[in-house]
């Protein structure tokens, strides 16, 4: 009988159990970044993230009582005093009606003078814009380049509001006082007058300063913060997570804008992102390519275990 002679591959006597070990040990190792991925995208999906918005004014301060008032639209909008097309759509806000809507000028580009890091986490982070200039309406719209952006008004009618979660805020003192919805983040925006860098003209709402408290804890001292404040404080009650963001243009596919002066990678987040199959074929090739000397070496002693005569066993 043959002692010697063995099936092919998973069955050759001597590295049969070693050998299957190892292919199982691949197909694993192949397995696991598909898992990770599939893990870390559900737990950044897109989700409605605001859920109310109230304001502020400094003039309250001379009154006996300072309370929030809430808007009928929020607009955000993700401008820069290099940008001349932003020039015209902030002609265009400027008509808006600041005693029935909200506006927060933000300055994400790291160009600017006034440029303010928690608008820049905003625009990357939460809204995932690419370009400026942008704008937000409550929330969910997005109007995006020149072309887009002078339909604000246009899309303020078309756009229906329904915040709510905040019930009152109160100034009193310095001390801040609320009752929201808990679970979520109250996040402040104060607003000032702030000159254009090139223009002779002001900003009415620029986003200058930031903070955020937990909405379940009712009051915070702000006593620092407004001192000398003068404009207004915003009030958003939000989810932590990325929004979805749909488009709020007659031409969802008008142009866009660019500053060819500007550096790309300073005015929008590029993502690449490896589809799981993209990232498991490279896997597998790279620890393919590292087992080959042991494959070759195991075919080689194949090779030579035939070459010894065959032991007939008596």
């Amino acid at each position: 009988m043959d002692r010697r002679r063995c099936t092919p591959l998973f069955n050759t006597c001597p590295y049969r159990q070693g050998f299957s070990l190892v292919i199982i040990s691949l197909v694993l190792l192949i397995s696991l970044p598909i898992e990770n991925i599939v893990a870390e995208e559900s737990s950044h999906q897109e989700k409605v993230t605001l859920l109310d918005v109230h304001v502020l004014d400094s003039s309250c301060l001379n009154e006996e009582s300072c309370f929030s008032w809430q808007p009928s639209n929020l607009i955000e909008y993700f401008g820069a005093d290099w940008c001349e097309p932003c020039l015209e759509i902030e002609q265009e806000i400027n008509q808006i009606d600041f005693n029935e809507s909200v506006i927060i000028h933000h300055h994400p580009s790291t160009s600017d003078s006034t440029f303010l890091q928690y608008s820049k986490l905003k625009f990357d982070n939460q809204y995932r814009l690419l370009f400026i200039p942008s704008i937000v309406i409550n929330g969910n719209g997005l109007l995006t380049g020149t072309s887009q952006g002078l339909e604000i008004n246009q899309a303020i009618n078309d756009i229906n509001s329904s915040f709510n979660g905040i019930q009152d805020i109160e100034l009193n003192n310095g001390t801040l006082y609320w009752n929201a919805s808990a679970g979520y983040n109250l996040n402040l925006w104060m607003l000032e007058e702030t000159p254009h860098e090139f223009e002779n003209y002001s900003h009415q709402n620029l986003a200058t300063s930031f903070l955020s408290f937990d909405s379940g804890n009712k009051s915070a001292n702000l006593s620092s913060w407004t001192e000398n404040w003068n404009g207004r404080i915003v009030f958003m009650l939000e989810d932590a997570g990325i929004t979805n963001l749909t488009s709020a243009s007659s031409q969802p596919l008008g142009n866009f804008d660019f500053n060819q002066e500007q550096d790309v990678d300073d005015e929008k987040s590029v993502r690449e992102e490896l589809k799981p199959s993209t990232l498991a074929l490279m896997v597998g090739i790279i620890l393919f390519l590292l087992l080959l000397p042991a494959l070759i070496m195991f075919q080689g002693l194949r090779k030579q275990g035939k070459k010894i005569p065959d032991i007939e066993q008596e």
